[in-house]
């Protein structure tokens, strides 16, 4: 099952390749996105997991930018007024969340968490 998600993956990527316009070129790249992580879960491979993982929300960011105009200078007019330093942290600890979850590492998220915010404590 898993070779067969791989080979679905890959010829989406193939065929990304051959796209003329944007707006089937990211239709085809989400698509492919979701079938390597369904691949990356299913044959226990962390870095394509991780990789479109990152790679997805890039993809439907553009295209939703390529539906209706500039998506984020609406999302700046609507946003809360959250420092750079909140956001960053915010955002590590997603993508630190994603690689626990990946991973297997539940059970030592809380030492993870503790690596964490003592690296954090050193840069901020």
């Amino acid at each position: 099952m898993s070779e067969v998600l791989g080979y679905a993956a890959s010829s989406a990527v193939l065929v990304t390749f051959l796209m003329r316009s944007m707006m089937p070129l990211r239709l085809v790249a989400i698509l492919s996105n979701v079938l390597f992580l369904a691949y990356g879960y299913a044959a226990d491979i962390h870095p394509v997991l991780l990789l479109h993982a990152a790679l997805l929300p890039i993809n439907i960011t553009r295209l939703a930018t390529l539906r209706s105009g500039d998506v984020f200078s609406r999302l700046y007019k609507h946003r809360h007024w959250v420092s750079t330093a909140v956001r960053l942290r915010h955002m590590s600890l997603f993508i630190l969340g994603l690689a626990a979850g990946s991973f297997g590492l539940r059970a030592r998220l809380p030492g993870a968490l503790t690596i964490f915010n003592q690296w954090r404590r050193s840069f901020v």
